[in-house]
């Protein structure tokens, strides 16, 4: 599997200690970054990796954005949506209720088990990736 972050670019990423769980939480981002790439056309090397240092940086700078949201939000992505912590919506209690925007919350969690985050997807895109256009070489 072609893995386009390390623990290390992600801990200089983030300016923290990477988690503990940094090779799986990389190895799930990587596939979302390629997923989001697979129509587009680059040179690559022998290991699959793009020959462009611009490309390559703005694949390994997406997968940290994309590790980082998940460790910053408790998400296992090997356990797809079970794998989220529960998130209270609204309580009450004696007549009184709370409501929150633990929905919004919610909803971006489970939409970063599908796809990239959006500030994985701009970084690709001002890159000239992830575009779904037509293009022929």
């Amino acid at each position: 599997m072609l893995v386009y972050a390390t623990a290390v670019d992600l801990a200089t990423w983030t300016k923290t200690p990477a988690p503990d769980n940094a090779d799986i939480l990389l190895r799930e981002a990587s596939i979302l970054v390629a997923d989001a790439c697979l129509a587009d056309i680059y040179d690559t090397t022998p290991d699959h990796m793009p020959t462009d240092p611009s490309l390559r940086e703005a694949m390994r700078d997406a997968t940290c954005v994309q590790a980082a949201f998940w460790a910053d939000n408790g998400i296992n992505p090997t356990k797809g949506r079970a794998g989220m912590d529960e998130i209270v919506v609204s309580s009450s209690i004696d007549g009184a209720s709370e409501t929150t925007n633990a929905g919004e919350l919610e909803a971006a969690k489970a939409s970063s088990m599908d796809g990239l985050v959006p500030t994985a997807l701009r970084l690709l895109r001002f890159a000239g990736l992830a575009s779904n256009a037509v293009q022929s070489w």
